[in-house]
């Protein structure tokens, strides 16, 4: 074949029996009004849930997933959210398919924009673990748990769901001290410190009240649905205790820098490490407090790990997998 046999100047390729009615099966009516008012509602309906549910708020220090290409995500999609996203992009409007799950993989800089966090009725939060035993080895592992207003369940490392409320518990209590703080009454809690103090100890007095006071802390901010206002209180909380010492600009375990804030308790030193950005607990530290701490057979030295407890992700998110049985 020479280049003149390829020239189609003046080639008309449609002209064939039955040309016609290709065309015409190429060619689709525009929508109807009805189909245009019900894709609008659906990308209201999705708008207005984004903003409701918060976004998940992920502490993760591991490299992020591989980016799945748009051709892959985009062929999963059913055909109702295609046909509202069209209309989206018609009027201008931000739309994300799936973006309501508050369980998938984004930025930390971008999760931190979520202004409310209480609406999803279940708080994930990912641990590591790090317990000394009195063995030569080291009691390692990881944890997933699943929080909300009527109780909690978890799973270690791939094994088995499991219900952690006992069943007479009236739903989910962080404890401080002795005075339990139910999910239900985050909301009510008070934003200044002083009076937030007031209503977490109650009345208790004597020693162990302000050590409690840190572990409920740590607990609330690593394990509760609490708004911003309310973390940053709780922080003003945390760094008021007396004895406590605050030092900025601190790693945990895993390379995260936070604000480290410390409390001498008994023959333990106790350490939070805290993102000051969220107030978020990213790490809990207990170590020996001074030489020749018993610990089975062992005798620790000063800044022995004893435990340590690393949040690697924590969150809102709309669905937990049922305990198995």
């Amino acid at each position: 074949m020479t280049g003149q046999d390829r020239n189609t100047d003046g080639t008309d390729f449609l002209d064939f029996p039955g040309a016609g009615r290709l065309k015409a099966a190429g060619k689709v009516a525009p929508p109807s009004a009805d189909a245009v008012a019900a894709a609008l509602a659906a990308v209201r309906s999705a708008a207005d849930r984004a903003e409701g549910d918060g976004q998940a708020i992920e502490l993760e220090w591991e490299p992020p997933a591989p980016v799945v290409p748009v051709r892959t995500w985009r062929r999963r999609l059913p055909a109702l959210v295609s046909a509202a996203a069209v209309v989206a992009i018609a009027l201008g409007v931000a739309f994300q398919p799936g973006s309501g799950s508050g369980d998938g993989q984004s930025s930390p800089a971008a999760e931190r924009t979520a202004e409310r966090t209480g609406t999803a009725p279940y708080w994930k939060v990912r641990i590591h673990q790090w317990n000394r035993t009195s063995a030569q080895r080291p009691d390692d592992s990881y944890e997933t748990v699943w929080l909300s207003r009527s109780g909690t369940r978890g799973q270690f490392g791939d094994g088995p769901v499991r219900q952690y409320t006992p069943v007479e518990m009236a739903g989910t209590a962080y404890m401080v001290g002795r005075n339990p703080i139910m999910w239900r009454e985050l909301e009510a809690l008070p934003t200044d410190p002083a009076a937030l103090r007031a209503r977490l100890v109650g009345k208790a007095t004597g020693e162990g009240v302000e050590e409690g006071l840190f572990d409920g802390v740590e607990e609330l901010l690593a394990r509760s649905p609490a708004e911003p206002e309310l973390r940053a209180a709780l922080f003003k909380v945390l760094t008021r205790i007396p004895g406590v010492r605050v030092t900025e600009r601190v790693k945990d375990s895993t390379g995260r820098v936070g604000t480290a804030v410390d409390l001498d308790a008994d023959t333990w030193h106790r350490r939070l490490i805290i993102d000051t950005e969220a107030f978020h607990t990213l790490e809990a530290v207990d170590t020996a407090r001074d030489d020749g701490l018993k610990w089975g057979t062992q005798r620790l030295r000063a800044g022995d790990l004893l435990h340590r407890t690393t949040y690697l992700s924590v969150g809102p998110v709309w669905e937990a997998p049922k305990p198995s049985r």
